[in-house]
């Protein structure tokens, strides 16, 4: 079943050069609201949160209609009437109309680029990043409908940065946007980026909606298409479900005959021939001829298998017509067609007509092929395009952080300005220069006693790296010594020597004081952060603050690198450091 027509039937309201004309609006209604230049006269008494989509409807019942001078003439009265009630959304929208007239006339054409890249422009000149992202995104739409793959993906890309600026959960009808932007991965057999698509789709969709039933079908399709057919299964399942529930009678069919197409694609014909049946007829009777067309032709295998080979005769004809109207999707479908036309006449005797028809299948399926080896030097040329523009966004998004970084900063200067303005004027009235000195006597006393405690906490810190040099040294001995087979009691006290040097109770007070003096704060934010902690993590945390590897902390704490290894995977869970990030920066920041 072609499950994107029921897609494309709810999106047709948002896409570029395909917006449906109402039902209110008949065609002789509509050339009877056409007078002169009077279109648009009524949206100046609109009220504004309505101005937009009743100029829209307009538009579609109307001014689509005209010829391309009268057409351009209106559009120009509702930009004047924008900007005499200083409605900046609806300028960008009257750019983005223009945009869609020449796209629904001339289908993929400069004049409908240079107006969509206008509304972008405008809307980013005149901080609108709502009509930013969605100009973006309906730009993207448009490429994509006629197949300029490369900057439609590269105009999603943008869109949907934006979209994630303002936050997801602040766009009105995100889940549409999504449901489009999978549209178009689809469209190119990247089945994996259509599925993240359609999950955060559902994320922001109502959980009743018949809109969900489509995307939990197509998540169906994508891991039918990857192969992953049991997953596929799930999915159509779930969506069958919420159309019984809803009575759809219309999803309840595509859903039914996606099932049959998995038990087909697994050979299971007897669970396949009632659903497929079922598919077929839902298709005709909502005249998907295309989708009917491949529901016959499963039929048709399975009568070929079944020996019914009169039915099967009967259906391949009515499946050669069907056909037609497959559009681009047809050659895909014919060849499947000839290959049960060559196997229907071999299974009848017809060697020469079989073998014709072979000859047909092998000729579509090297076509295929080379569509198929040109859709994947478009899908490198895609993934370019994506890595170059994330590229660019990081870029972008790098130089607003500057930017926003320089102006906190002129304003954190300005104000330490004012603050230090204000306390020479306290000083000068409290005998300032007095303060000021004793002030900097102490903050010399302080320098001097941090810098001392450095030294210090760094000697002490040589101090045992040195004894760990000796640790070392004792256990190469200690094996050279069983290997000599030597007495147990020159080996224990080895071991005894061995110990003395390791960071014990009493080292551990004596460094923690100098560890204190540096770093005051430490202890009480990791206590104050993480009060589940032993002693024995924060005697490991203390050494990973003065950036020790591995084989330095081994020797300091008495045990093996593997075991401080161990140790910090644990307090990685106990501190719940994030995936990707190190314990080393979450210490750092402490």
């Amino acid at each position: 079943m072609l499950t994107l027509s029921p897609r494309i039937l709810l999106l047709w309201m948002l896409i570029p050069g395909m917006l449906l004309i109402p039902a209110a609006h008949s065609f002789a209604q509509s050339k009877s609201n056409i007078d002169g230049l009077k279109l648009f006269a009524s949206i100046k008494t609109t009220p504004a949160n309505k101005r937009i989509a009743t100029a829209r409807e307009l538009y579609q019942a109307n001014c689509l209609m005209l010829a391309e001078a009268a057409a351009m003439q209106n559009l120009d009265q509702l930009n004047d009437i924008a900007r005499q009630t200083a409605d900046l959304p609806l300028q960008c929208a009257v750019l983005d109309l223009r945009a869609d007239y020449y796209a629904t006339k001339r289908r993929h054409n400069t004049i409908s680029n240079s107006y969509y890249d206008k509304a972008i422009h405008f809307a980013e000149e005149h901080d609108l990043p709502l009509e930013a992202a969605v100009y973006q995104h309906r730009f993207a739409v448009y490429l994509g409908k006629y197949e300029q793959n490369i900057p439609a993906c590269r105009n999603f890309l943008f869109s949907q940065e934006k979209f994630r600026a303002i936050g997801f959960g602040k766009v009105p009808g995100i889940s549409i946007y999504f449901n489009q932007v999978a549209n178009f991965y689809y469209s190119i057999g990247d089945y994996e980026t259509t599925r993240e698509n359609l999950m955060l789709a559902l994320k922001y969709q109502q959980p009743k909606s018949r809109e969900r039933i489509d995307v939990l079908n197509t998540i169906g399709l994508t891991y039918r298409n990857t192969g992953h057919q049991a997953m596929g299964m799930q999915y159509f399942q779930k969506a069958l479900g919420m159309a019984k529930a809803a009575r759809d009678s219309a999803w309840i069919g595509i859903t039914t005959g996606n099932i049959g197409s998995v038990y087909f694609m697994q050979r299971q014909y007897a669970k396949a021939l009632p659903l497929v049946q079922t598919d077929y007829a839902v298709s005709l009777k909502y005249n998907q001829k295309p989708n009917a067309a491949i529901a016959l032709l499963r039929l048709v295998r399975i009568n070929i298998e079944s020996a019914n080979l009169a039915l099967a005769t009967q259906q391949l004809n009515t499946a050669d017509t069907l056909l037609l109207s497959a559009g681009n999707d047809e050659l895909k479908y014919r060849a499947d067609y000839f290959k049960l036309k060559a196997l229907l006449n071999e299974k009848l005797g017809n060697k020469a007509t079989g073998l014709q028809y072979q000859q047909k299948y092998v000729l579509a399926k090297d076509s295929l092929e080379k569509r198929g080896n040109l859709a994947a030097v478009e899908r490198v040329q895609l993934q370019w395009e994506v890595d170059k523009s994330k590229t660019q966004l990081k870029h972008l998004k790098s130089r607003a952080e500057l930017g926003a970084y320089k102006r906190n900063t002129v304003i954190i200067v300005l104000m330490l300005l004012m603050v230090i303005l204000g306390l020479i004027y306290n000083r000068q009235r409290l005998k300032a220069n007095k303060d000021k000195a004793l002030l900097a006597s102490e903050k010399l006393r302080l320098d001097e006693e941090l810098k001392n405690a450095k030294a210090a906490l760094h000697g002490y810190t040589e101090n045992l790296m040195q004894k760990n040099l000796l640790i070392d040294e004792f256990k190469s001995e200690l094996e050279k010594l069983k290997l000599r087979s030597v007495s147990e009691v020159d080996a224990r006290e080895l071991e005894h020597m061995m110990k003395a040097h390791i960071m014990t109770d009493e080292n551990w007070a004596e460094f923690r004081k100098l560890f204190s003096k540096v770093h005051p704060a430490f202890f009480y934010r990791l206590r104050n952060k993480f009060p589940h902690l032993t002693d024995t993590d924060i005697r490991l945390l203390t050494l990973l603050k003065l950036n020790l590897n591995n084989r330095e902390m081994a020797g300091m704490l008495g045990i093996t690198t593997d075991g401080v290894k161990k140790a910090k995977q644990r307090l990685r869970k106990k501190m719940e450091v994030e995936q990707g990030s190190e314990i080393e920066d979450a210490v750092a920041a402490l």
